[in-house]
């Protein structure tokens, strides 16, 4: 069924296998949404989602994670992405997990990504974008400051949706939706702590050239904070509705342990399911 209302996947690389598990369980009960907003890997999420690609991710990243084509640290010596996010997109023939792009054009659910605006370092949207512009957006929303390069859009360099706008729920404010269901993939008190020094002086650094960009990354811990603190009151009071991992399986960004990878992702599908009955309800009051 098609509800009048947004989903809203945060980021967090390898943490978006929690993501997966939720909007997997999400396809196997038929629940869709008018709107589906991503950003990082919320965004890699959402695309899955919107084709209907049931377990997709998760099959690449446990199949293909020591795959050095997909991911690699050496990939740096040869001036290219650690995080090669053409290899989600690429044919890789008829017995792989090809992303269904017709699919996802035929989806009744509109599908928006975040990516950072490098030049201004303000959020960016992009809106039911098709081809080579929904993988180039698709990279720039994943595209980590230090580890990647920033990706040229339709709006300019761009990198890391969540450096601008970690959850972006404004965006369906935005589009004019009252009911919001939020996806995180952090535990429901998790806080940034301060941007430490060392890294302030990176961002100033490697961003000299464009210094709104570095201020943005060095102030998203509060603005991050700021952003948890809204949707744990809104998802208190059931004006929203909130999925977050507790007693989370604890993953690194680029984590390797794939049994890990697989937990997590069980763990998003068993708290799916547990709060389903829940959900249809705020959905359908």
């Amino acid at each position: 069924m098609l509800y009048d209302a947004a989903l809203v996947l945060e980021g967090g690389a390898m943490r978006g296998q929690y993501s997966t598990g939720i909007t997997d369980t999400l396809l196997a009960h038929h629940i869709e949404f008018k709107s589906v907003i991503g950003v990082s890997a919320g965004a890699l999420c959402g695309a899955q989602y919107v084709s209907k690609q049931y377990g997709r991710i998760v099959r690449v990243n446990t199949n293909y994670r020591k795959d050095k084509e997909y991911i690699s640290l050496l990939h740096m010596l040869k001036r290219k992405d650690i995080l090669n996010l053409d290899f989600l997109f690429e044919d890789h023939g008829w017995d792989w997990n090809n992303f269904d792009e017709r699919a996802y054009e035929r989806s009744s659910s509109s599908f928006t990504i975040v990516a950072t605006q490098v030049s201004s370092g303000r959020r960016v949207t992009f809106t039911d974008p098709t081809g080579t512009e929904l993988v180039n957006d698709l990279k720039a929303s994943c595209s980590m400051p230090f580890l990647m390069e920033p990706q040229v859009t339709s709006k300019g360099e761009c990198l890391d949706g969540g450096v601008a706008d970690s959850i972006p729920y404004d965006v369906a404010k935005e589009q004019g939706y009252k009911k919001i269901v939020v996806v995180r993939t952090r535990p429901h008190d998790y806080h940034k702590k301060p941007t430490p020094k060392l890294l302030q002086q990176m961002y100033r650094h490697t961003f000299k050239e464009s210094p709104r960009f570095a201020e943005t990354g060095i102030k998203r811990p509060e603005m991050y904070n700021q952003q948890v603190d809204v949707v744990n009151e809104k998802a208190a009071t059931s004006e929203w509705f909130k999925f977050s991992p507790e007693n989370m399986v604890k993953v690194g960004r680029l984590e390797k342990n794939t049994d890990k990878l697989k937990a997590l992702y069980h763990q998003g599908q068993q708290q799916a399911e547990e709060l389903l009955p829940m959900l249809q309800d705020y959905l359908t009051k």
